[in-house]
């Protein structure tokens, strides 16, 4: 069941209406990762499911984010696409001293505003925090002269002096 997202939410009005959230949000519209992908083409499928804690009453949110991101090869400077599926479990809290009392099994999710928070904004985060490292195809994409450093060149081996000779010309005196 795919909907129309909205651009801003309440998150813990969500949770306390146990709502699912799920559609598709363009990539164009993420500043802070654009500089990371080769192009803005495509967008990210967005499920927020928010709930209650059953045991604590506390308000948390399982989201799955997938899309395919084109990312440069470090190596080639050739797109590399990169298929992306993140499952994050995040506790909202609303100040600090909440985020020793979370499950173990959610991330915190510091909500220190009553003011509307923008839905891509966290998927965004999400997407960043799975970026690799290093983007490159995952075969040999340089050919073989790119990877040699230079000419190989011929090692010779002197046969340094022996620290006796000296002695052994004393010896024969």
């Amino acid at each position: 069941m795919s909907q129309k997202l909205p651009i801003e939410i309440d998150p813990f009005r969500l949770a306390r209406n146990k709502l699912i959230l799920e559609g598709d949000l363009a990539l164009a519209t993420m500043k802070r990762l654009l500089p990371s992908l080769a192009n803005n083409d495509g967008n990210v499928h967005v499920k927020m499911n928010f709930d209650l804690e059953k045991v604590t009453g506390a308000a948390h949110m399982n989201g799955v984010f997938t899309a395919s991101l084109s990312l440069l090869c470090e190596r080639c400077s050739k797109p590399v696409a990169y298929d992306i599926n993140i499952n994050c479990s995040l506790g909202l809290v609303s100040n600090e001293s909440e985020i020793e009392r979370l499950a173990e099994q959610y991330d915190p999710w510091l909500i220190e505003s009553a003011d509307p928070i923008k839905l891509s904004l966290i998927v965004e985060d999400e997407l960043i925090l799975a970026l690799p490292l290093v983007a490159k195809h995952n075969e040999i994409c340089l050919p073989k002269e790119v990877w040699q450093a230079g000419e190989e060149e011929e090692v010779v081996e002197e046969k340094a002096p022996s620290p006796f000779a000296m002695l052994a010309s004393l010896k024969n005196k």
